[in-house]
């Protein structure tokens, strides 16, 4: 928790603070006017843009956001040295929202709205987050790459569980390669990309007084809108098994902002990347190498995950194509 004086920031909004309590990323206030919550940004744009993206969401109907309140100066945010202090409403009771085709159509409309919001602001270019994108992604690539020489060096003649691991290999790679070159696809305009959370999940989302919230996104961790859209699919489909769900969202999401074929190539990009099975492989050989025993089970686990992942991919697939009707594409 980043250290302020607190009782300097308070004297900016007209809530009388009665007690603090600091939680694991916010302090929570109780004030004569209410719980309130205070949030520390590193950031100072960042916590511009999500003001901006906020406030627009509101306008554009849907008011059921977490929204800085003004201080006496009427000022959405504190400045406190190069970091910023916003205030917001603490929510006492959030029950979870029923994981239903409505509630998903519902989801997805939201999100788009929340992106239509995100895009109309300058202070963050979506081509320099995408850029990052590509650059990791090239880099877990040649990592692997790397990786997967280093133990078949070692390990080819092993038989058993290294030998079971080296096969995986090759797949894995085809894998990461081919996510890397859809994140690059010459279909995906620059200047469409918006900014906005690198990963958006059902934990944004809360039912307060029956009504659908969304909420957090308080430190966010940014990226392109396309891989927010692929984090949340991905979420919703291994809790549930429903495609239903998953047409729903993005039913409600195209309702208020098509999806362009470079859309649903960024956003099978994001899905294509192997990252269980990329992370559970990358902790085996590194335990192997220095003579740990090493089991299984994280690998085997990442590979039941992958499985539906596939389903999913093979289906928002199947969706991009068929619509498409403008000129011929390398198929997803």
């Amino acid at each position: 928790m980043d250290k302020i004086d607190l009782s300097e920031v308070c004297q900016n909004y007209r809530a009388r603070v009665i007690r603090v309590t600091p939680l694991d990323d916010y302090y929570l206030l109780e004030t004569n006017r209410g719980p309130k919550e205070l949030h520390v940004w590193p950031r100072v744009d960042v916590m511009r843009w999500s003001f901006a993206w906020r406030e627009r969401l509101a306008r554009q109907g849907f008011r059921e956001v977490e929204r800085f309140i003004r201080t006496r100066e009427s000022k959405p945010y504190v400045l406190v040295g190069k970091q910023g202090v916003t205030m917001t409403d603490h929510l006492r009771k959030v029950d979870s929202y029923p994981s239903t085709v409505y509630t998903s159509y519902q989801c997805g409309r939201v999100v788009a709205m929340m992106h239509q919001s995100q895009q109309e602001s300058n202070l963050l270019a979506g081509i320099d987050y995408l850029q990052q994108e590509q650059m990791k992604a090239e880099t877990e690539w040649t990592r692997a790459k790397a990786l997967v020489e280093s133990f078949r060096s070692k390990y080819r003649r092993e038989k058993g569980e290294k030998r079971w691991v080296a096969g995986l290999m090759d797949p894995l790679l085809q894998r990461m390669e081919r996510s890397t070159i859809m994140l690059g696809s010459d279909s995906i305009a620059a200047d469409s990309v918006g900014v906005s959370h690198r990963d958006l999940f059902r934990d944004n989302w809360g039912l307060v007084s029956g009504k659908l919230h969304l909420r957090g996104f308080f430190r966010p961790a940014l990226s392109v809108q396309q891989r927010d859209v692929a984090s949340y699919l991905r979420d919703v489909y291994l809790r549930n098994q429903d495609l239903q769900q998953v047409d729903s969202f993005l039913d409600g999401y195209e309702e208020v902002k098509p999806l362009s074929y470079g859309d649903y190539t960024l956003l099978l990009a994001f899905m294509a990347r192997p990252r269980e099975i990329w992370k559970s492989v990358e902790s085996y050989v590194k335990r192997v190498a220095v003579n740990e025993d090493v089991p299984i089970t994280g690998i085997e686990q990442a590979l039941l995950s992958q499985q539906s992942i596939d389903t999913l991919l093979r289906h928002i697939a199947d969706r991009a194509e068929r619509p498409r009707s403008e000129g011929i594409h390398e198929p997803l």
